[in-house]
């Protein structure tokens, strides 16, 4: 369990570096077992968390292990871990250009970049919900099938088999969508 709270305050580091989250926006979950998981808590810049700062925490919203309060999005994490067994990890974040889609209401276009349907498969956008709201884990839940969802006005959730693959399914669609608005930008993308 210690590798698992090691490895999730590695990843907070990256998102913070690469510029994906900022101040304490953003979370990460891990499935440790068939209904708990390890999550970050609330209110902690993601660039100084400590491995005893992550909690554990069961679907159910107890708390098992930590002194932290959770994040108030934990609920969002445990339904689509129960709703998408093969997911091992989920990083929430809030990346500007991938946001900015999702501000929008717009899917990354499956056309544009090779990355997006190979790396990416096919994006979702999840409706307007308040953070933390059951509104919004219903709204996330229409959009399960897909493993990078855009939150509407919100950020964007990526779902991974662990935690480097969510991680890098977070990190190639900021990068595609940072692309696709460059692309537009200039001109007429070209499709394939």
């Amino acid at each position: 369990m210690q590798k698992w709270r090691e490895e999730i305050c590695q990843i907070c580091a990256l998102l913070f570096a690469k510029g994906l989250v900022s101040g304490t926006d953003g979370n990460i979950s891990v499935r440790i077992a068939e209904d708990e998981m390890l999550v970050t808590p609330s209110g902690v810049c993601k660039a100084f968390l400590e491995p005893e700062m992550i909690l554990r925490q069961r679907f159910d919203g107890t708390v098992v292990e930590g002194t932290l309060r959770s994040t108030r999005e934990a609920g969002m994490h445990s339904r689509l871990y129960e709703l998408k067994p093969e997911t091992g990890a989920i990083v929430h974040a809030h990346p500007a250009a991938a946001t900015a889609f999702a501000v929008c209401g717009r899917e990354l276009p499956q056309n544009v970049l090779l990355e997006v349907p190979t790396l990416l498969g096919k994006t979702a956008v999840a409706g307007y919900a308040p953070a933390g709201s059951r509104e919004l884990v219903a709204e996330v839940e229409k959009c399960a099938q897909s493993n990078v969802i855009l939150l509407q006005n919100h950020g964007v959730i990526a779902c991974g088999s662990n935690l480097a693959d969510a991680f890098a399914r977070m990190d190639a669609a900021e990068n595609a969508a940072r692309t696709i608005i460059y692309a537009n930008l200039l001109g007429e993308p070209k499709i394939f």
